[in-house]
């Protein structure tokens, strides 16, 4: 399993968990979507991230 699935797989797992507090943080709504949709972006980021360099550290 490559590391952006990994990453993706715990970072939803995390939201979902955390979705009622974080809803009541943001106060739902616009806001939370846009909060939602910014850290979904930012999970996919960080394992292309990873997943890069991951490929550039195991070629010779």
């Amino acid at each position: 399993m490559k590391p952006s699935a990994v990453i993706h797989l715990v970072g939803v797992v995390a939201f979902g968990l955390l979705y009622t507090p974080f809803k009541t943080l943001t106060g739902g709504g616009a806001q939370m979507l846009a909060s939602a949709i910014v850290y979904l972006l930012a999970l996919r980021l960080l394992g292309q991230v990873l997943d890069r360099r991951i490929d550039r550290h195991d070629k010779p």
